[in-house]
């Protein structure tokens, strides 16, 4: 057998992935049954050279029916939202992937938010519809 390390990450990724859906489905069975529809959206962050392409650059999430996972090509990446959104900021030194935006109850609406990478910073947003 051969061991691909690029395929590697990506299998850890989605291992990561669905260790974050099925808390959150744990999480949401408190309030109502758990919803095994509940879909994971991926936003890449690509480093080039001194700068960062978000992919998508805006993500639209449902209400209480999606979560955001982020992963980059970069060492470390760091989610920042800005205080007066509802959803919380996400640190993730020494990795590529980070953790998730858990199905929300936020009203529609644009949030911004900054993505740093290697200490490079871009700042897309997320659309939360209904």
């Amino acid at each position: 057998m051969t061991f691909h390390p690029a395929r590697s990450r990506w299998f850890w990724t989605v291992v990561l992935v669905s260790s974050l859906v099925v808390p959150s489905l744990g999480q949401a069975a408190q309030t109502t049954p758990p919803d095994i529809t509940t879909k994971v959206k991926v936003v890449k962050v690509v480093k080039k050279g001194t700068s960062l392409q978000v992919i998508p650059s805006k993500v639209q999430v449902h209400q209480k029916a999606e979560i955001v996972v982020w992963v980059t090509d970069g060492v470390s990446l760091k989610i920042e939202f800005k205080k007066t959104n509802p959803f919380p900021d996400l640190m993730c030194p020494g990795g590529q992937f980070c953790g998730a935006l858990l199905p929300t109850n936020a009203p529609p609406g644009l949030y911004d938010y900054k993505v740093t990478v290697d200490g490079i910073v871009v700042d897309p947003n997320v659309e939360v519809v209904k």
